[in-house]
């Protein structure tokens, strides 16, 4: 329905109106986006090597941010390019991790067993505050709505991309994880955080974890380039629509690429590299995300309303029963994570709420001044 730059950004201004829009910017810009490129970054610089918080770590990830950056900057269509080969590269190197594993890996098909165990209340908390991070996990899978703008056919191209990619996505992680529990009990596994090496080198031999140190680097790293072209195009609108600094509405001269909002996004994940560590920059990430995510997808009812008349060139998929559960787990993950982790692990939601008065200050002061305003 609206093919634009920004993609959740353009739904929920159009749903709910533009002090949604600018909330799920504001959160986005300053949290979310920077937050995901730091916190692949990290991971990034500590998989090859580099222990997690130091000085070298810190400007080890920054150098890599920086260079794709520039890379997104320069050409699009050249940090496609390289984004399409990281992630074709991993994903044959992931299914021949999977394959070979269970084929010819020392594992134990009883490390499977019991899928759960305790009593039912805590499996059910317990699989809704894991379900929060896990939101963090997939939320690359609507990036094509966030460069629908520069989409050839996106009324094919975009539910396609969505539904395969989320499908496959789905499929690698299942399999992924079955070669891990195939590898490593689970009781092994809880607290480890290099649970990849660790099923390597159980299935395989020690020096196996050094080729899956490479694959999850590579994997990062492909994430990474992703997160970089796609997730500036949201500043971008956001600028373009005077809900944001002017410069990040701006259209490169000569690349014709969204170069203020690119460098912002760079730069501010590097800044967030210099204040944080991996679990802090997680704690405020997973959150925001989920509540963003179920507003969008309420915002498919909001429409029905609302805009009836409007062209629907893709509709949902099993309506009303897919989105309303969609948004009905989104609140019990929720309720989960405040269960599991009490007011700590809610603190990314102070980044929303603080939006509130920003919006209407810059409503009222700033975008007046702007020459394109909503």
């Amino acid at each position: 329905m609206y093919p634009q730059a920004g993609g959740n950004y353009v739904f929920l201004k159009e749903a709910y109106g533009s002090w949604m829009g600018f909330l799920y910017g504001w959160a986005y810009t300053l949290v979310t986006s920077p937050g995901t490129i730091a916190l692949l970054a990290i991971g990034f610089g500590e998989y090859v090597g580099l222990p997690t918080g130091t000085g070298s770590s810190k400007i080890f990830s920054m150098s890599v941010v920086l260079v794709l950056t520039f890379l997104n900057w320069r050409d699009v269509k050249f940090g496609a390019s390289v984004m399409d080969g990281l992630t074709l590269t991993k994903i044959v190197v992931m299914f021949t991790f999977v394959i070979v594993g269970f084929a010819f890996g020392k594992g134990n098909a009883q490390h499977f067993f019991p899928l759960f165990g305790g009593d039912a209340h805590s499996i059910f908390i317990a699989i809704g505050a894991a379900l929060v991070p896990m939101a963090f996990t997939y939320s690359g899978w609507n990036s094509t709505v966030l460069v629908a703008e520069e989409v050839k056919n996106p009324d094919r191209l975009i539910p396609s991309s969505l539904i395969l990619g989320t499908l496959a996505t789905t499929a690698i992680y299942v399999l992924m994880n079955a070669g891990y529990f195939y590898g490593v009990p689970l009781q092994q596994l809880v607290g480890e955080v290099k649970i990849a090496d660790l099923a390597a080198e159980r299935l395989f031999s020690p020096w196996a974890k050094n080729l899956t140190k490479g694959l999850v680097a590579l994997s990062v790293l492909g994430c990474l380039s992703a997160s970089l072209l796609a997730n500036p195009r949201i500043v971008f609108a956001l600028g373009r629509d005077g809900l944001f600094f002017k410069f990040a509405g701006k259209i490169h001269p000569k690349y014709q690429t969204p170069s203020g909002a690119v460098m912002f996004q760079g730069l501010w994940a590097c800044v967030l590299i210099l204040w944080g560590n991996f679990s802090q920059i997680l704690s405020l990430l997973s959150v925001p995300l989920v509540i963003l995510s179920a507003f969008t997808v309420a915002s498919v009812f909001v429409f029905r309303i609302k805009r009836p008349e409007v062209r629907r060139p893709y509709r949902c998929w099993g309506y009303p029963i897919i989105p309303a559960l969609y948004v009905i787990i989104s609140c019990l993950m929720i309720y989960s994570k405040w269960q599991a982790k009490g007011i700590q692990g809610l603190y990314g939601i102070l980044i929303f709420i603080l939006g509130v008065p920003v919006y209407y200050f810059w409503k009222t002061y700033v975008l007046p001044k702007n020459q394109n305003p909503v």
